[in-house]
């Protein structure tokens, strides 16, 4: 795939649609902030539970003629919540079925779903990560039978197959631990002005990416990468795993065995070692690299589709705060250029980490009431509708209704991202090569674990994120790159023997 050109232009769409819809390091589970209180906001019942602990969510079992479901979504903020309420009207109008809304931040779902199992109150559907599908299987929380028929129904063959290789589960009732609905790649994005005018090579490899953090580091103000690099976090977390992959660094082997202390993953850690000296001081997580590229103070960093509305001057809550974007909002968006393969020395071919979001069916649910909502949000009249909320990073990983049809993929184009009467659709946004490079790298994400089905471990990993500690330390030089794989080695064995 070739470098593109972000190609957004704030404009007035003449639908008048806003879609804007909040922070997006929840919308890229670029996760930071400590277990708080659950936030609910109920469309059509009051409460999230019965007096009895009984799931709230639990309807009268037909299957579609009337009753209530829950449905739990980490986009949660108020506007999504708006935006989700005439979708949710529309399924209940047709199948009589209620459903209440219950938003839950995403670094909070989680313990949030744990805690609901233990007091028997799970809600009947569930809009999460991937990263928690296997995990979820294991302890009993999802229910992949029921997945797996909606799946089959459906067609798989309309399906993004890359989505459902990571939803893949071995030992479980069903062959799918939950139902894909949309996902993300992780991009580098980088300075092509500052690239081209220091006659740099695109940064697609390692050595390319160290060769140019080392030379534009410090010029006119500006860091080498803005590096996730703080420990306990998400996004450091995934910004690893990003650079890991891409030098074939892979969490167990075919046979399960763990193997985070490889060559491979010991040059990984070298890797990361070596560019966090050109990072901007102080600690890299998805607030500050942010801030860092909107500013303009960044050549490279590793970062969601997410960035782009704010990258365009979408988004007033994080705005363009470059010297240059003053006058000239396109100043960065004309500067910025993305990257979505990447590869290090030892990897066999570039890859692009990417999380999908998806549509779990709870072990407690109404069945056939939950599976209708979700036959009814992955279908024609509901999909674009669940996709308007923040589509700019939400690539339906349901190609159409039909094998071979794409309609849903030329839907999500027409989508609006912005506020206001500043709106673009998403094919405007992204421009018509940028669009196809997303749609061909969706093919294949890659992600630790999952191809093995190891899933648990993964969801696990992601709870614990001590591996972002023990990369911490060697940033901070007081392990070596070997003792710190060691390490990593250590700790994601002891997750996997908890496991069983």
């Amino acid at each position: 795939m070739v470098p593109h050109k972000f190609a957004g232009r704030p404009q007035s769409l003449p639908t008048g649609q806003t879609r804007r819809s909040g922070p997006p390091e929840e919308d890229c589970f670029m996760w930071r902030r400590p277990i708080c209180a659950v936030a609910a906001i109920a469309l059509v019942a009051v409460g999230c539970s019965d007096d009895d602990g009984d799931n709230a969510g639990s309807g009268d079992g037909d299957g579609g003629e009337g009753g209530s479901i829950t449905m739990w979504t980490v986009y949660d903020t108020a506007d999504r919540i708006a935006t989700m309420e005439p979708v949710l009207a529309t399924f209940t109008e047709q199948s009589g079925i209620e459903v209440e809304l219950v938003g839950v931040s995403a670094p909070d779902l989680s313990q949030a779903m744990v805690s609901a199992a233990a007091a028997g109150d799970l809600p009947d559907v569930v809009v999460h990560g991937v990263e928690l599908a296997g995990g979820w299987v294991n302890e009993g929380i999802l229910d992949s039978a029921a997945a797996s028929e909606l799946v089959d129904e459906l067609g798989a063959d309309t399906f993004n197959e890359s989505a459902l290789d990571l939803i893949r589960v071995e030992d479980a009732e069903g062959e799918y631990a939950t139902v894909p609905s949309d996902g993300w790649g992780q991009m580098i994005f980088y300075r092509s002005d500052l690239f081209e005018s220091a006659g740099l090579e695109p940064p697609d490899s390692y050595e390319d990416v160290l060769a140019a953090a080392e030379q534009l580091n410090g010029q006119d103000g500006v860091s080498g990468f803005a590096l996730g690099s703080s420990g306990g976090d998400g996004f450091t977390m995934q910004v690893f795993e990003h650079v890991a992959l891409a030098n074939d660094c892979q969490l167990v082997n075919d046979d399960g065995e763990v193997t985070l202390d490889s060559p491979e993953c010991v040059e990984a850690i070298q890797f990361y070692v070596d560019l966090n000296e050109f990072a901007p001081t102080g600690a890299g997580d998805v607030d500050t690299t942010r801030a860092n590229w909107l500013a303009g103070r960044a050549a490279m960093m590793s970062w969601s589709p997410h960035l782009l509305d704010e990258l365009a001057g979408l988004f007033p809550d994080t705005p363009l705060t470059c010297a240059e974007c003053a006058n000239d909002q396109q100043w960065l968006v004309d500067r910025t250029t993305m990257l979505p393969l990447f590869q290090g020395p030892s990897g066999e071919e570039p890859t692009q980490f990417g999380l999908t979001i998806n549509l779990g069916i709870t072990t407690s649910a109404d069945t056939e009431s939950a599976k209708e909502l979700v036959r009814y949000l992955l279908g024609e009249e509901g999909y674009m509708g669940f996709l308007s909320i923040s589509p700019e990073g939400r690539f339906p990983m349901r190609n159409g209704p039909e094998a071979g049809d794409t309609s849903y993929v030329d839907g999500w184009r027409e989508l609006a991202v912005g506020s206001g009467s500043q709106t673009v659709s998403v094919g405007e946004l992204y421009g018509d090569e940028a669009v196809e490079t997303i749609a061909t790298g969706a093919t294949g994400f890659e992600r630790w674990g999952f191809a093995q089905g190891y899933g648990a471990l993964v969801t696990a990993m992601y709870g614990d994120l001590e591996l972002t500690n023990i990369l911490r330390d060697a940033l901070d030089g007081s392990i070596t790159p070997e003792e710190a794989a060691a390490q990593m080695d250590e700790s994601a064995t002891q997750l996997a023997e908890g496991l069983g």
